[in-house]
């Protein structure tokens, strides 16, 4: 097949979508980007698809000036559902994960829900579980989840809006979906029982082509062949960039609005159900174990107004000395500390001004995260991607945390879509190889920051709910 001389990723994340340009090398050509939009209700928070069609109607042709796109690959991120009409609209509005499900629709669900040792995914806290959604909204609104024809992840919904042909994608449906039986393959004994098999049209590879980018967004002279790919979850998207740089035993850390940390070495019998362990499943089929952590999201929240500041190790030592400690969690989703969703809480006494609070904010992080690495039994070099690796302090903490692992800062700007690309580079359905850059990351030296981990750890622990017998 003749190599494209351009391609163009659609990534429909939850704060942004963007389109970037890539050149038949994989290099980023250019890039547009517009708010994604959350709408309250009714019938319950949701996506509204309508900025992502915009963007992709005035960017493409745009783009496409620059460099004719051969291929577009839609990307997203992999915690929502399209429920489809006989005519392709939307039976039910698609709903935004971080809404909440009644509290006696969750209740429910729980006697329902696939075990884990044939899923490896828990029930995630909000609306995070696709199985979750989809029961929601069967029981919350019968008629019109009766009129849905098609269900397909959000992820090729971008793809379906594009060229019209709906399909399903592996790393989309097993991303923590309960939609999978991972330990067997197919459908997961929930979908069997709850009639659901029917509503799933059938798997396509990422790298395949599904259809042709509709004229509605090839604008007047288009140059192009706009072939549309069936499209990849992007936390494993993000993940692929890596494996075509020939990476192969290491932890990445897909850092933005979630830390999702990726190892290619944990056998799946050492997850934990009530510690947000979980699996992925690559482009290949292969299952890869996961961790996850609210990490953007609660940066955010614990830095506050002062989260565009410049953290600083000295600061980050002064806190370590006075014995500061933000304990977690800062959001419903405790990731690798069960029982801390919403109690996140800050001891001793934080001195004043925007670099103590930003710096407490990075320490917090990189001790997450190395519950995370911990959990993942993680002793190969770690590989971070994403705004945390822009990060210098986190960086710094978190590699004096992990002593005996090499931790490597990559220079993308963005591996989410720099991975995506790559599918449109596949040869025989083998991988380009497409090498990059990583910087080795000096650790911080502040005394006594083993002490201070572990005084963390014990009052994390003592602020927690968690019981492991309701886990049982």
């Amino acid at each position: 097949m003749t190599p494209p001389r351009g391609i163009a990723v659609v990534d429909v994340g939850a704060t942004n979508t963007k389109i970037v340009l890539f050149s038949a090398e994989g290099s980023p050509v250019a890039e547009r980007k517009r708010a994604s939009r959350h709408v309250e209700g009714p019938p319950y928070r949701h996506i509204d698809p309508q900025p992502m069609v915009e963007l992709v109607a005035e960017a493409l042709p745009e783009l496409d000036k620059l460099v004719p796109i051969d291929v577009i690959v839609p990307c997203a991120h992999g915690a929502a559902l399209a429920c489809l009409a006989a005519d392709g609209s939307l039976a039910l509005p698609v709903v935004d994960y971080t809404d909440e499900p009644p509290a006696g629709i969750v209740a429910d669900y729980r006697k329902i829900m696939p075990p884990f040792a044939e899923t490896y995914c828990p029930l995630l806290p909000m609306a995070l579980t696709h199985g979750l959604q989809l029961y929601w909204q069967e029981q919350a609104f019968p008629e019109a989840f009766a009129g849905i024809a098609t269900v397909i992840p959000w992820i090729q919904y971008v793809g379906f809006r594009l060229c019209g042909r709906a399909v399903t994608e592996i790393t989309s449906m097993s991303c923590q979906t309960h939609l999978v039986d991972v330990a067997h393959g197919g459908p997961s004994s929930l979908v069997k029982r709850r009639g659901w098999t029917k509503l799933f049209p059938p798997l396509a590879r990422a790298w395949d082509t599904i259809g042709s980018l509709k004229s509605e967004f090839r604008g007047v002279s288009f140059r192009g062949e706009a072939r549309v790919l069936a499209g990849i979850h992007d936390s494993s998207a993000n993940y692929l960039r890596y494996l075509a740089a020939g990476r192969d035993h290491f932890t990445l850390l897909s850092t933005g609005t979630w830390v999702i940390s990726f190892d290619t070495d944990t056998p799946v019998d050492a997850l934990r159900e009530d510690y947000d362990t979980s699996t992925n499943t690559n482009i290949f089929g292969k299952t890869v174990a996961t961790s996850r952590f609210f990490g953007g999201k609660e940066f955010e929240i614990l830095a506050g107004e002062a989260a565009a500041a410049e953290p600083t190790l000295a600061a980050a030592a002064d806190l370590a000395v006075r014995g500061v400690l933000a304990l977690p969690s800062f959001t419903g989703s405790p990731g690798p500390m069960p029982g801390t969703g919403n109690r996140g809480r800050i001891l001793g006494e934080l001195p004043a001004g925007d670099t103590p609070r930003v710096s407490l904010a990075s320490l917090y992080c990189a001790l997450m995260v190395a519950e995370q690495l911990d959990l993942l039994g993680s002793r190969h070099e770690v590989i971070a991607d994403g705004p945390f690796a822009r990060n210098p302090v986190f960086l710094a903490l978190l590699a004096q945390l992990r002593p005996g692992q090499k931790v490597l800062a990559s220079d993308l700007r963005d591996g989410t879509t720099a991975g995506a690309a790559c599918l449109a580079l596949m040869q025989n359905d083998r991988l380009p190889h497409i090498g990059l850059s990583l910087n080795q990351v000096a650790p911080a030296s502040i005394p006594g920051l083993a002490g201070y981990q572990s005084r963390w750890r014990q009052k994390a622990w003592e602020n927690s709910r968690y019981n492991p017998a309701i886990f049982a």
